[in-house]
């Protein structure tokens, strides 16, 4: 028990010392900022504070909540995203209301803890040095670095579902009603952080056809957990799912799943470079039929193909982050490749055992010098400059720069929602929560005023990202609040190109939220919070005069 212990204590430990080299990786690569504008940043962080101050209230009715928290900040995407990985950070957010900087920096932490997962599979394999240094080789990969610097949902999907991939082979080695728990657990939760974490389920079946473990087939056990993980599972996707589906940019079938493999294929490529590949494959060829690597390889490749294949099947994007659940495994038979010819090969084989992770390496090592840091706004200094007495803010730019403001308001008004935003691209013009069918409402400047006073807005903040308008009304909306009525400055980025344009009314503005409140402009949001018969929410809201929601 004490030699358990004291295992779980070494490798909490070295998860932690990987996950700050992770954070350290970020901040020396100018990372680390205070304003989140990629795309999806902040509405992963808008949400994580929903939850929070949902249970800083008390926990009341969420639908009403849920609703009320949109009106104020409308970045609010749960049901676009699930809900697992916001409420598991939600408890220490409601304590702490972490800034943006702090959500970075834990973000940060999480990218480095999959590395743990090649430590694990060589120290498996009886190689933990080897193990150790392809843990630290695979923070410096572009990927994981690039994830590092971004809070986003990739990185805790690639950690549970490593957990996951874990827990499954104790548990078809040595079968037990907790070890199967254990592993239901963790791939009911994967998909309930993100819809690709479902890919967890494809691991038992092909590591069993790899391993041949068929007896496991007749073990009740087995069906227990897989029917346990669906009830948990399934209630929220048959929710959710016309939402999410909504998000999907291509069409289910043959020619996206080429297309999906090709390109994923070539997004592990470009991590491993082909010496990398060759690597794995020595890895992989070599220790098939080793007693101690065997298992750890059909593991292995049983995550690298479910990884590939649930990309395949599902046809939301091509994005080389998605193969992140497979990088740990290809980084592990690479290890087990550089340790198969250190150990089983003649001078030939130690030479290419030294040569080729140099080789692999070169190009990461390059990239991260060469690694341009991230572009920032300085979005806390422009909302302390709002006032946040019951105003109301329309705020411009692309879903990033949108969104960095709409988060920074969300964090100064600390639960109290004192501020309402008003999106743009919601009110000026329309489009689908992707962005598609996008079409400009408020035509001329005078069109885009009276919008700004049927609203009541304190004031405009148009935020140009690379000093570029970001869509045809913001140009119709910054020639608004120059006709007069409005004191406009501009802020240049703190870090990188841009500027941001901020337009304060010249004289009181009486608010009119009811406004906002019957006009919520989320498609996503009226779906999944709309009212059962006899549920009157306090402030209703009716269908949107305009639904888009990026």
């Amino acid at each position: 028990m004490q030699a358990r212990i004291r295992a779980v204590a070494q490798a909490a430990g070295l998860a932690i010392g990987l996950g700050l080299a992770s954070v350290a990786l970020a901040a020396l690569t100018g990372g680390l900022t205070g304003s989140f504008l990629g795309p999806d940043e902040s509405a992963h962080y808008v949400n994580t504070l929903f939850i929070a101050d949902w249970l800083r209230a008390g926990m009341p009715a969420p639908m009403a909540f849920a609703r009320d928290f949109y009106v104020h900040y409308p970045k609010l995407s749960i049901g676009h995203w699930p809900p697992g990985w916001y409420a598991l950070l939600a408890p220490a957010a409601a304590i702490w209301w972490p800034g943006v900087a702090t959500a970075a920096l834990a973000s940060a932490l999480v990218a480095g803890l999959p590395a743990i997962l090649p430590a694990w599979a060589l120290a498996r394999a009886g190689a933990w040095r080897a193990g150790l240094a392809a843990a630290i080789a695979m923070l410096i990969l572009p990927l994981v670095v690039e994830s590092a610097r971004a809070f986003l949902l990739d990185q805790p999907v690639a950690l549970v579902a490593g957990l996951a991939a874990v827990a499954w082979l104790r548990a078809a080695e040595r079968p037990g009603w907790g070890r199967f728990a254990l592993f239901g657990a963790l791939a009911a939760f994967a998909p309930l952080v993100k819809g690709n974490g479902a890919l967890v389920a494809l691991i038992p079946p092909i590591e069993i056809a790899l391993s041949r473990r068929w007896p496991l087939l007749r073990d009740p056990r087995l069906w227990a957990t897989g029917a346990l993980t669906a009830l948990v599972v399934a209630p929220w996707y048959y929710v959710s799912f016309r939402i999410s589906a909504g998000g999907f940019n291509y069409a289910p079938g043959p020619a996206y799943a080429w297309l999906a493999l090709r390109s994923n294929a070539a997004a592990l490529l470009g991590q491993l470079g082909i010496a990398g590949i060759l690597l794995a494959l020595m890895g992989a060829a070599g220790g098939w039929r080793d007693p101690r690597a065997g298992a750890v390889v059909r593991l292995a490749l049983a995550a690298i193909a479910a990884t590939l294949a649930f990309q395949s099947i599902v046809p939301v994007a091509l994005d080389a982050r998605y193969v992140l659940p497979a990088l740990p495994w290809c980084v592990a038979l690479a290890a087990l490749g550089v340790v198969r010819a250190w150990r089983h090969g003649g001078a030939a084989m130690r030479v290419a055992a030294i040569a080729l992770p140099g080789v692999a390496l070169a190009s990461p090592v390059v990239a991260l010098a060469r690694l341009e840091p991230k572009r920032d706004m300085a979005a806390p200094a422009i909302v302390a400059a709002m006032p946040a007495d019951s105003s109301i803010w329309m705020v411009d730019g692309r879903a990033g720069g949108e969104g960095a403001i709409i988060a920074q308001v969300a964090h100064r008004d600390g639960g109290t929602r004192a501020t309402w935003v008003a999106r743009a691209s919601q009110w000026l013009a329309g489009s689908d929560f992707m962005g598609r069918g996008y079409h400009v409402i408020a035509r001329t400047p005078d069109a885009a005023r009276a919008i700004l006073d049927r609203i009541g807005v304190s004031g405009v903040v148009i935020v140009r990202d690379r000093m570029q308008d970001p869509y045809p009304h913001s140009v119709i909306l910054l020639r608004a609040v120059r006709q007069g009525g409005y004191i406009v400055t501009h802020h240049r980025f703190a870090r990188g190109a841009g500027e941001v344009i901020v337009g304060r009314r010249d004289g009181a503005a009486l608010p009119h939220p009811d406004v906002l409140e019957d006009a919520i402009a989320s498609d996503n949001l009226r779906a999944m919070t709309r009212p059962a018969r006899g549920d009157r929410p306090s402030r209703p809201a009716q269908a949107p005069r305009n639904p888009s929601s990026r």
